[in-house]
């Protein structure tokens, strides 16, 4: 088997409401995609996460030349292939870019052999996954506590939302979210890395005394540092690392100790395989993955295939928002039930580039 074309696209969704958080608002949800093809005729996808323009570029540039011809099933050759082409690549879009050709290729290769990924990458080691509601965006104090109690009325345990606008903001809204869905479930926080160190240290004061289950993100993924410093001075989880890369900058992190929760996204890490490997590093390091899932329906299958089959992993990010482009990538319908998302049995990913999907297409 060979591989006879390898295509990028962009996918855009324009949103009716934009998403706030601590720094931007998303107006479009928008990602790179990646097809592969075999001479076979069998279709791969993959999806890349960050700057769509440029990961198609990297992509079809760069990638497309170095693939045509080969086995798509020696994935970790071509994954080394990509990462060291000319000068080290090791962070970045180009990272990206890798993720989305490696997931393609994990695509090819279970429908080839007519098995779901999971089955290629360690077998079901279980077969549902607990699932946390992502998320509730920055809104007004009303909306985001009505929100919040609605999700916990559909059967999730565990609610997550964005904050990180400062002192007079960030507390009323945590201590209304907390009154919205009582002592029984739990509140995360995702600050999207909007705070200093002096106000992400008065912050887990607040959060203390309103039993947050964990502090995303309060820090710029880069002061590993400081991340260390909140981490000896609070009692709460620190969760991190969709803006960090491969299996190298998770290693610092977790040598640092500056983490509870590894959040790798596989569409940035470097892919399914890579993303795997950070698991079982932070295993090693006591540290429990928990991978950030928030772009269409072909990370959100990725993703459940390694936590599938990788002890070690917890907590399912579910996006509950209605905005992404999710259901128009299945191949079967998301099975959720009572706040766990039900692993699927199909070949490959379960995921597909059908009709419903081309209205999305740049």
């Amino acid at each position: 088997m060979k591989i006879e074309s390898v295509r990028a696209f962009i996918l855009k969704k324009p949103l009716d409401k934009p998403l706030a958080t601590s720094k931007a608002e998303l107006r479009e949800r928008g990602t790179a995609i990646v097809q592969i093809k075999t001479e076979d005729g069998i279709e791969g996808l993959g999806e890349g996460v960050g700057v769509p323009n440029v990961i198609k570029e990297i992509v079809e540039r760069n990638f497309t030349p170095m693939l045509i011809g080969e086995d798509p099933f020696n994935i970790e050759r071509l994954w080394r292939k990509m990462f060291q082409r000319l000068y080290w690549e090791p962070k970045g879009a180009w990272v990206c870019a890798i993720s989305a050709v490696e997931m393609a290729l994990w695509d090819i290769v279970g429908k080839a052999l007519d098995v779901p990924v999971y089955k290629l990458i360690g077998g079901l080691y279980r077969d549902r996954l607990e699932a946390y509601a992502s998320d509730i965006f920055w809104d007004d104090v009303e909306e985001m506590a009505k929100r919040a109690a609605s999700f916990v009325n559909q059967g999730f345990r565990y609610v997550k939302c964005h904050i990180g606008k400062g002192f007079g903001h960030d507390e009323v809204r945590v201590r209304a979210m907390r009154k919205a869905i009582g002592n029984d479930a739990e509140l995360m926080v995702d600050i999207n890395c909007g705070y200093d160190r002096p106000t992400a240290i008065k912050f887990a004061e607040v959060f203390e005394e309103n039993e947050v289950f964990w502090y995303e993100e309060p820090l710029p993924p880069f002061d590993l540092e400081g991340y260390k410093l909140l981490k000896d001075y609070t009692d709460l989880p620190i969760a991190a690392g969709e803006n960090e890369f491969t299996k190298y900058g998770f290693r610092d992190m977790f040598v640092k100790g500056a983490v509870d929760y590894a959040m790798p996204d596989l569409a940035r890490v470097g892919g399914i395989l890579e993303g795997k490997k950070v698991s079982a590093l932070a295993e090693s390091f006591n540290v429990v993955c928990s991978p950030h899932v928030f772009s269409t329906g072909i990370l959100l299958a990725a993703t459940l295939h390694l936590m599938a089959s990788t002890p070690g992993t917890e907590l399912f990010e579910l996006d509950t928002t209605g905005t992404g482009v999710i259901d128009e990538l299945l191949a079967e319908p998301l099975e959720v039930r009572d706040g766990y998302v039900y692993v699927p049995k199909g070949p490959g990913l379960g995921v597909q580039l059908g009709e419903r999907v081309k209205r999305y297409l740049v």
